[in-house]
């Protein structure tokens, strides 16, 4: 599961850096048709085998920060469907984390589609972490031409007037992506994304190669053997996620 998790926020990162960059005529967005419930959500947490003290404490934001801990190892071999998958993110994200209505569709073709919403805390997360480009985009100059920009240890950052400009922007709107997700080797797996949008706007191939890389580079420094990884086998299958191996037996998350 927070393999999956992972998968999603460096989507998300990338997206909409490199979206602001391009432009913010974001418009309404392509959203995935899967609905759940809580018993999806119960089912779901029943087959990871993983004790969770309180989901919420495991939103995007705390894990991009390391703010959790796993211990013990649990043997998976299950099935899990688009709306368990989709249940248990949401529940982790929609009250505090940087997205909310996360939805995933496992395809019969072996391919994922997902879609979420940002919220106005994920831009205020992107500068917190110094992942808000320097270079402004031609509308957010034109709009705040007198706003100086402040320089930073990691070059120039963005004021708050302009922050709060992206914010407003940003908040409540969809990113889109498809693609696949396949094992590598015990402790490593392959992404290919193959379309990437936030709003109507599709991202170039530049920018789905850059979050190709980081995705794959930091959910493989992730799924080590400490952390209770060992993947056997991982196929998207028959509408569904099949994992053979094993998860954390325990994931605790910390309050921010």
């Amino acid at each position: 599961m927070k393999l999956l998790i992972k998968f999603l926020f460096i989507v998300v990162i990338f997206a909409l850096f490199t979206a602001i960059g391009i432009s913010f005529a974001f418009g309404i967005g392509k959203e995935v048709d899967i609905t759940w419930t809580q018993e999806d959500f119960n089912s779901g947490l029943s087959k990871s085998k993983v004790t969770i003290d309180d989901i919420q404490k495991l939103n995007l934001e705390n894990l991009a920060r390391n703010n959790f801990s796993t211990s013990g190892t649990s043997e998976i071999d299950d099935f899990f469907t688009s709306e368990e998958i989709s249940a248990l993110v949401s529940t982790a994200n929609d009250k505090s984390g940087p997205i909310r209505d996360v939805k995933i569709s496992f395809k019969d073709d072996g391919k994922v589609e997902t879609s979420f919403k940002l919220s106005d805390n994920f831009v205020d997360f992107l500068k917190e972490q110094k992942i808000i480009p320097s270079n402004l985009p031609w509308e957010v100059e034109a709009a705040e031409e007198n706003v100086e920009l402040a320089e930073g240890s990691s070059g120039a950052t963005l004021t708050d007037m302009v922050v709060d400009y992206i914010t407003n922007k940003a908040n409540n709107k969809p990113v889109y992506a498809t693609g696949e997700l396949t094992r590598a080797s015990d402790n490593s797996v392959d992404i290919k994304i193959e379309q990437l949008t936030v709003g109507r706007i599709p991202l170039p191939q530049e920018a789905i190669e850059r979050v190709e890389y980081e995705t794959v580079r930091v959910i493989n420094a992730i799924i080590s053997p400490e952390n209770g990884f060992h993947i056997e086998e991982l196929e998207v299958r028959e509408n569904a996620l099949f994992y053979k191996g094993t998860l954390p037996a325990e994931i605790e998350g910390t309050e921010l």
